[in-house]
């Protein structure tokens, strides 16, 4: 428990001590100090970039498959630290096969008693809960696809959704941002209720939003929590600079936490010093820029090595890393002798950009890659960008490995928004799981 929160709280879902956030050199969050109740609102505010949306993300492990991610400090979740609860807040984000599913599927998809109920259940189990947040003009849509949807619509259901799970800390992120008047109004209404049942992190900009959920207001600015307070008494009359400031003007003249003194305006006070985990960064410990993993010490996708960084540099970082074998998807022939002076296996397998593969190649290509991990190889995946094609192929391993295609295109979109990247690529994962399908009950047929 911090005791220099003024609202720490020995039954809090969420504590946070020192916590910070880093990405290679770059530190977003130097030092969080946050206790967040079992029920209730807390209310993140803070300057555009200020980070808000990283502490969310590296909550609820979205941000876990970055190699580049560096976390310090304590971060405990119901009563254990987070990494070791098995659990983790949930964050309402951009759910690809979701959006594509039925709003009954979205209801349903995640509750626990799901197994225990018979359709017609589930159906009536569902309708309730679409009255009970508010949404009832959508049971007579039950059936159609959430796409079609509002943009309110969509959070909206979102949020009921992870509420239907029994989650004892939801997160949203601007949820209200593009919403007019009556939209968020409907929206805060909901959360402001579910508030009741369990405990809701929001990170919002709009002041008059934030009064109306209530609760209780955390500033983060400079990467660090610069005020605590109920939000009614914050906005009425906050007690730090940094909160006059914003609620005067949106923003505060807080240093980032890693700012040069020297490129601060004037009279902008330098930051605080840094953690000593925060300057203990070590510039030639992960892999190159652009660098992601999909399966961590197993399979990665990297952009071309020598695109972004020389191609020594570039060869050394995956080495480091572990990578015994490039794939190439580009048509321009890799290097070999390069990669093999770093004990690098190639594969080239090339297709267009923004173009799809064959059938057969994507086949081949799933198979060795899945004979290589089989047998403690590490391998990663690149095209130029290290993004459409590689993605797709990532995406295929996925298919390869039993997932279908919209849970497949989620899943490399949570690590890469930017993983498969045109109409084609998306195309053929379907074709791709179609085509998997197709040939196992042929298989069992005969």
């Amino acid at each position: 428990m911090n005791s220099d929160d003024p609202f720490a709280d020995d039954n809090a879902v969420l504590s946070l001590t020192g916590f910070g956030v880093a990405f290679r050199e770059k530190t977003v969050l130097a030092s969080i100090d946050l206790e967040v109740p079992d029920r209730g609102i807390t209310v993140l505010l803070g300057p555009s970039g200020t980070g808000k949306s990283t502490l969310l993300r590296t909550l609820a492990g979205f941000n876990d498959p970055n190699p580049n991610l560096r976390t310090w400090g304590q971060a405990n979740y119901v009563g254990a630290p987070l990494v070791d609860t098995g659990e983790r807040p949930v964050l309402a984000a951009q759910n690809a096969r979701m959006v594509m599913a039925s709003i009954l599927d979205n209801i349903v998809q995640d509750l626990p008693e799901r197994r225990s109920l018979s359709p017609l259940q589930q159906r009536k189990l569902a309708k309730r809960l679409l009255e009970r947040a508010g949404l009832e003009d959508l049971i007579g849509q039950i059936n159609e696809p959430v796409i079609h949807l509002s943009l309110a619509q969509q959070r909206h259901l979102a949020a009921m959704r992870l509420a239907a799970t029994g989650a004892r800390l939801i997160l949203l992120d601007e949820p209200t941002t593009g919403l007019d008047d009556r939209e968020a109004e409907c929206l805060l209404r909901y959360v402001a209720a579910e508030s009741q049942h369990r405990s809701i992190l929001i990170a919002l900009h709009n002041l008059s939003h934030a009064a109306r959920l209530g609760g209780r207001t955390v500033l983060i600015a400079g990467g660090s929590v610069q005020e605590t307070a109920k939000t009614s008494e914050f906005l009425r009359q906050p007690t730090s600079q940094a909160g006059k400031s914003f609620v005067r003007s949106g923003s505060c003249a807080v240093a980032a936490p890693d700012a040069d003194p020297e490129t601060l305006s004037p009279g902008t006070p330098p930051p605080a010093p840094l953690p000593e985990a925060a300057r203990s960064y070590v510039s030639d410990s992960f892999g190159p820029r652009g660098f992601l993993w999909l399966r961590k010490g197993q399979l990665a996708g990297t952009p071309r090595p020598g695109i972004v960084q020389d191609l020594e540099y570039d060869l050394v970082a995956l080495k480091r890393v572990g990578i015994t074998t490039l794939v190439t998807l580009t048509e321009t022939e890799p290097d070999t002798d390069a990669l093999n002076a770093h004990g690098i296996e190639n594969i080239w397998s090339p297709f267009k950009d923004m173009g799809a593969p064959s059938i057969t190649q994507t086949v081949e290509l799933c198979k060795t890659i899945q004979a290589l991990c089989n047998d403690g190889g590490v391998v990663a995946v690149h095209c130029r960008a290290g993004l459409g094609r590689t993605g797709t192929i990532l995406a295929c391993c996925l298919i390869w490995d039993g997932m279908s295609a919209l849970d497949s295109l989620e899943k490399v979109r949570r690590i890469e928004p930017r993983w498969v990247q045109s109409e084609a690529q998306v195309e053929f994962l379907e074709k791709f799981a179609l085509f998997l399908s197709e040939r196992a009950t042929t298989t069992q047929a005969s």
